[in-house]
């Protein structure tokens, strides 16, 4: 799939990591139609700098009917949607106690935004991409199934380091990153008979604002527990990533780790402080 002359949404677009692949796409020639909760104004002055080439729309991507509208204002706006660089999460923290139940309603959040929103982003793209074949005539009529050799679309979702080295710090956050895996290979066979390939990227530590302040207690883990190179991931370093999975038609069904070869792992040493509780938090 080219860039040059295709639209691709991103969700998360105003963030640190969005910022860098809305960018990318557009210095590569394509078009981006940008998904964020921030309010419009700022999300306009935020991509004033690719004119005609962005289109900003404040989403909430835990609603279908929000999702769906927005998906439709960028197929109007811009065109020729080609796919998703779907980013949009949140990690939620606290303290840690030996409380279990105080994460409930945590992993629900999680849950709602970044699973369940996974799933809602990737439907209402992959069907506006497919509609002029689902639906030749325009209305809520389903055509007879259909296949093509044709490449079609492309869809990138994000997943996490903590979805492979599920542990404590990520007790809700790295089992629904995990569930987006299993998501996207799923739908890499669903939609693969319409053309449009379905992968995750895993990056581990990224130094976005999101992250700022927690720097020396991730850049401790990264020096223990990582092989090389043992730093944060450029948000430069993630873009090129996408744009190889945009480009590679045969990459389909994967997942890519950008980290390094870290390892999650919790060292807990005979009659030494747990290692947890110098955590930033229980995510």
């Amino acid at each position: 799939m080219k860039i040059q002359g295709n639209t691709f949404i991103i969700t998360g677009g105003v963030g640190g990591i969005g910022s860098e692949v809305a960018a990318g796409i557009v210095k590569n020639g394509g078009k981006v139609g940008i998904f964020d909760i921030v309010d419009t104004k700022v999300g306009n002055e935020k991509i004033a700098s690719y004119g005609d080439k962005a289109h900003y729309s404040k989403v909430d991507i835990s609603s279908s009917a929000d999702v769906e509208k927005a998906v439709a204002e960028v197929v109007e706006k811009l065109g020729n949607l080609k796919g998703v660089v779907h980013l949009a999460a949140v990690s939620i923290k606290r303290e840690y106690t030996n409380d279990l139940a105080d994460s409930i309603e945590d992993f629900q959040k999680m849950w709602q935004i970044n699973t369940f929103g996974t799933f809602i982003v990737d439907a209402h793209v992959a069907d506006a991409i497919n509609k002029p074949l689902n639906h030749p005539n325009g209305d809520d009529k389903h055509a007879d199934f259909w296949t093509t050799d044709e490449e079609r679309g492309v869809i990138i979702n994000f997943s996490s380091a903590a979805a492979h080295g599920l542990y404590s710090r990520t007790l809700c956050y790295g089992p629904l990153k995990l569930a987006v895996n299993g998501i996207s290979r799923t739908l890499s066979d669903f939609l693969g008979p319409s053309g449009i390939r379905v992968n995750t990227i895993s990056p581990s530590i990224v130094m976005t604002a999101m992250n700022a302040t927690l720097g020396n207690y991730f850049q401790d883990d990264l020096t223990s527990h990582a092989a090389f190179p043992r730093v944060p991931v450029p948000a430069s370093e993630i873009f090129r990533t996408v744009k190889f999975l945009i480009e590679s038609k045969w990459i389909n069904g994967e997942d890519i780790r950008v980290d390094g070869g870290w390892r999650l792992v919790v060292n807990r040493p005979k009659g030494e402080t747990d290692a947890r509780s110098l955590a930033p938090g229980l995510e």
